[in-house]
């Protein structure tokens, strides 16, 4: 049998039950365990093997009711691509103004850092002039017309090294968008924040996300002082510790960014989170390192998984009401309900995959969350390398590259076939970033990653099952 007339599905099994995810239809059958034999039979490259009966009959019910069709698109494009310079012209949801290169830390696993190979640029003294700011608010300002509100983020390096221009460019933001909602916001390693610039952004309601690894040997091992190599937890405890008894209202808003590195076991990292005195009850969000741009693997130790897997499996436990959510771990439980979060988004049920479409990776490069380098020039987002011409889709002085946009949005088109018979098509991780090779956009950097996002879409799938099959809803998870 040609495998294109195969249906373009995915068997899974939980402890309770067997499931075929559908791709056509984006959702999940339950099958009896003679059908689940048979499709594994079948999908296994076995295509005469015998139909039981009543297997035949319920495969017919399932086919008419629109389940195990074997159509894949024909062709790969995003949906936005005819759309997109009209997107960019009125509907940036995001700028993210990168005000410097430099910073007063050198983090292990910094993206900026000096690395065996490198993919991305180090820190530098460079710094965005403020001219170059005040033409990317207004060029933000003239394409976000469409938008609901306003967004503006500052970054760097250190972006409170620049606190005097920060100012200008909050007074400036709130003059020129008066009448529509504006964020603001400033990620910091926090050692700078003074109470003097607290004050400050407290008066503006700009919210500020700090970055702290946790208990201090955790979060010294990897957060240095680059003057010194010193440990910066302490310094940045002190300013947080004197900000919340100063200003207690503004100070419940901050919220605390922890980069986990699963070279290292976890269960004091979480501790630490839930009961510090400081920090136990900050709003946090956590990720994984990312060693996408260093020669260093970061590869989870055992302690790590046994340890996390620990935390995940008690915080499953807190969902389904059998384990008092107050003794979870709020990191592991914050990465479930986004993941969980997630595949409520993308799971929605339709007839068919299009003939035309793209896999769910890419975001709209620029759309989302422009970013503008100290230099003017514009990136997807803050997250790609700053060295590759593959990831500069603009600049300040001549507006968007749009088919450099396009290109970024449709990395499809590097792995068609690929992606046409892929059964994690719609839920596919891959962005453009992870396929630029040092700026180059490649096939098969995209291609060596589809086995691991494929586990990784099946292991989401499972437990989001194992969760259903003890009656948990999407609606119960929300609250």
């Amino acid at each position: 049998m040609n495998t294109q007339k195969l249906p373009l599905i995915h068997l899974m099994k939980t402890p309770m039950n067997n499931y075929a995810y559908d791709a056509n239809t984006n959702s999940f059958i339950e099958l009896s365990s003679g059908v689940f034999a048979y499709l594994e039979t079948l999908m296994s490259g076995e295509h005469d093997a015998p139909i039981p009966g009543d297997v035949r009959k319920s495969l017919d019910r399932l086919r008419s009711q629109g389940f195990f069709s074997p159509k894949r698109p024909t062709r790969i494009e995003h949906g936005v691509s005819t759309l997109l310079e009209s997107h960019l012209s009125k509907n940036i949801k995001q700028m993210t103004l990168q005000l410097t290169q430099e910073c007063n830390f050198r983090c292990a696993y910094c993206t900026y850092g000096a690395k065996d190979f490198q993919y991305q640029r180090e820190h530098s003294a460079k710094k965005m002039p403020l001219e170059t700011a005040l033409r990317a608010i207004d060029f933000y300002i003239s394409h976000s017309t469409d938008a609901d509100e306003a967004v503006i983020a500052f970054y760097g390096g250190e972006p409170l090294l620049e606190f005097e221009m920060i100012k200008t460019l909050v007074g400036y933001a709130e003059k020129k968008l008066f009448g529509k909602p504006l964020s603001l916001t400033l990620t910091t390693n926090g050692s700078l924040l003074t109470l003097e610039m607290a004050r400050f952004f407290s008066s503006h309601s700009v919210d500020i996300v700090i970055s702290l690894d946790g208990f201090p040997e955790n979060h010294d091992r990897a957060r240095k002082f680059a003057e010194t190599g010193e440990g910066t937890f302490a310094i940045i405890k002190n300013n947080y510790d004197r900000i919340k008894k100063e200003l207690p209202d503004w100070a419940a808003k901050i919220s605390v960014n922890v980069v986990i590195d699963p070279r290292y076991p976890c269960h004091s990292l979480y501790v630490f989170f839930n009961e510090n005195e400081s920090f136990k009850d900050s709003t946090t969000t956590a990720t994984i390192v990312n060693d996408f741009f260093s020669a260093e693997t970061s590869v989870p130790s055992d302690g790590f998984r046994r340890e996390n897997e620990y935390h995940s499996f008690k915080s499953y436990l807190s969902l389904l009401g059998r384990y008092p959510r107050t003794s979870t771990s709020k990191i592991a439980t914050d990465m479930i309900l986004s993941t969980l979060s997630r595949i409520e988004q993308t799971m929605k049920k339709t007839r068919e995959l299009a003939d035309t479409m793209a896999p769910g990776g890419p975001c709209i490069p620029g759309e989302k969350r422009l970013f503008v380098s100290v230099d003017g020039n514009f990136y997807p987002c803050e997250r790609v390398s700053e060295t590759s011409e593959a990831m500069v889709i603009g600049n300040l002085r001549d507006g968007f590259d749009i088919e450099k946009a396009r290109g970024v949005l449709n990395i499809g088109e590097l792995t068609p076939e690929d992606c046409m018979s892929c059964w994690a098509f719609r839920h596919c991780l891959i962005c453009a970033r992870s396929c630029d090779n040092n700026g180059e956009l490649c096939a098969e950097l995209k291609r060596s990653q589809c086995e691991g996002v494929k586990a990784s879409v099946e292991d989401i799938f499972r437990d989001y099952l194992l969760l259903r099959d003890f009656g948990l809803s999407f609606s119960s998870i929300r609250k």
